[in-house]
């Protein structure tokens, strides 16, 4: 006769086992407060993420979108004119499917890292050719799978006007309608951005020329949903509230939504009270903007973790500009996590 205590022990192994196939997760305060705004608060990943199950269980709890950081960068997942390498995004997309949690294409179209074959043709005919091709094929692949791109990505000079890229001089400022049509035309239900840096505050030359070249788009009918404010920033920058709410707000009245899009808050070497109390400042003030504007419920930040920063290599003398100290445990979130979090709990629809 099998003793009742064992029988306990394998019902609860067998429930042990489910959850880790099922990819089930228990919610962390900080998703279930953005859950009940209905916040988009997400996070870059590496492919390499969901290979690590303990990786895979603190994405999953506490961020309900995932973008890749760099497996969908052309060099990446198309190095040359024939092969695709889609082996690490069917991965990412499976995973954020097997956990209902978003996921987005980013970019699509950018001006680096791109390959030879890329950088290497000459008229505008085959440039527009290679950009439809090269999206029909993507979101061919993962229609209704990937639910929002990047489809062009920082095509702005800081002055304004469009960037001197390859994609510019090729095709002048027609590569961006063709990439957002077809876009459009290959799956109707994805949202469609267009994402930049230095572009938060109205009144800046840089993202007041992007406003009336994105205005210029809907005018004429191009389909685009929204625009990325990317807020790679720094903790001792002024931050001024009332010119983003103002960026925000002229993008609401296109009927278009802003999206954080790729959030970190750097601070100059060493940290200091002062620094991370600017720092702490600076993400509050993202968190309450896109808590007040039904545009802007969309919170991603750039990597989670210091350990693993992108930033100190693009920034000399700078760092700590995330959320967490480390990217295992103990992670140890810093005060501006703390902070967001505490925002989130308390805030009044």
């Amino acid at each position: 006769m099998i003793h009742k205590k064992y029988v306990l022990l394998l019902v609860a192994a067998i429930l042990v086992a489910s959850l880790a196939v099922t990819g089930c997760s228990k919610k962390a305060p900080i998703l279930k407060a953005a859950d009940k705004h209905g916040l988009v608060f997400g996070t870059a990943i590496t492919a390499g993420d969901i290979f690590d199950p303990e990786m895979k269980e603190f994405i999953t709890s506490h961020f309900n979108l995932v973008v890749p950081e760099n497996t969908m960068k052309w060099v990446n997942i198309r190095p040359t004119k024939q092969f695709w390498n889609w082996s690490d995004l069917d991965k990412m997309v499976d995973f954020a499917e097997e956990n209902d949690i978003i996921i987005k294409g980013h970019p699509l179209i950018w001006d680096e890292q791109t390959p030879g074959f890329v950088n290497s043709v000459k008229t505008k005919e085959a440039a527009l050719e290679i950009i439809v091709e090269h999206i029909t094929e993507i979101m061919t692949r993962y229609k209704g799978r990937i639910q929002m791109y990047d489809v062009v990505n920082e095509p702005f000079a800081e002055d304004g006007s469009m960037l001197d890229s390859f994609w510019y001089r090729t095709c002048g400022t027609e590569f961006i309608d063709v990439a957002f049509r077809t876009a459009r035309e290959i799956d109707p239900d994805a949202k469609l951005i267009m994402n930049e840096f230095n572009n938060e505050f109205a009144g800046h030359p840089k993202s007041d020329g992007m406003y009336e070249f994105v205005k210029g788009m809907v005018e004429r009918g191009v389909p685009i949903d929204g625009i990325g404010i990317q807020m790679h920033i720094m903790a001792e920058s002024y931050f001024d509230a009332e010119a983003l709410q103002a960026n925000i707000k002229r993008y609401a009245d296109l009927g278009l939504s802003v999206y954080f899009s790729e959030i970190d808050v750097r601070i100059k070497n060493p940290v200091t009270g002062d620094n991370e109390a600017q720092q702490v400042a600076a993400y509050r003030g993202l968190m309450e903007a896109a808590l007040a504007n039904e545009n802007a419920k969309h919170f991603v930040v750039w990597g989670f973790a210091d350990s693993r920063s992108w930033v100190p290599r693009a920034f000399s003398g700078y760092g700590s500009a995330h959320l967490f100290e480390n990217d295992v445990e103990p992670r140890n979130p810093k005060a501006a996590f703390k902070e967001i979090e505490t925002v989130l709990k308390n805030w009044k629809n």
